[in-house]
């Protein structure tokens, strides 16, 4: 299991990550036809959510102890796997 500090480092990697595929999708679906860009905006806005929510739980999983770090973690998780569900998502409608 990783460690309080490893999970942060890898959760603040990610979140920069994310943000970095957030605007090469969101050029892409420029680039398609209003109806494909219309479906694609409106995930993004939801991803844009979950992805800040991410950020939250970052926040609180910095200022917990290690007692708390289980609890937060959990709901981190679940998070996590949205976001990663909501990009690959995404990701479909682009290359239709």
């Amino acid at each position: 299991m990783a460690s309080r500090e490893e999970y942060i480092d890898k959760l603040e990697t990610q979140l920069r990550e994310w943000n970095t595929q957030i605007d090469k999708l969101q050029e892409k679906a420029n680039k398609e036809s209003q109806d494909l860009k219309a479906k694609v905006d409106e995930r993004l806005v939801t991803l844009q959510k979950k992805r800040g929510q991410l950020r939250d739980k970052l926040d609180k999983i910095k200022d917990s102890g290690d007692e708390t770090f289980d609890d937060i973690k959990a709901d981190t998780e679940k998070l996590w796997k949205d976001v990663k569900k909501g990009f690959s998502e995404i990701r479909e409608i682009v290359t239709e």
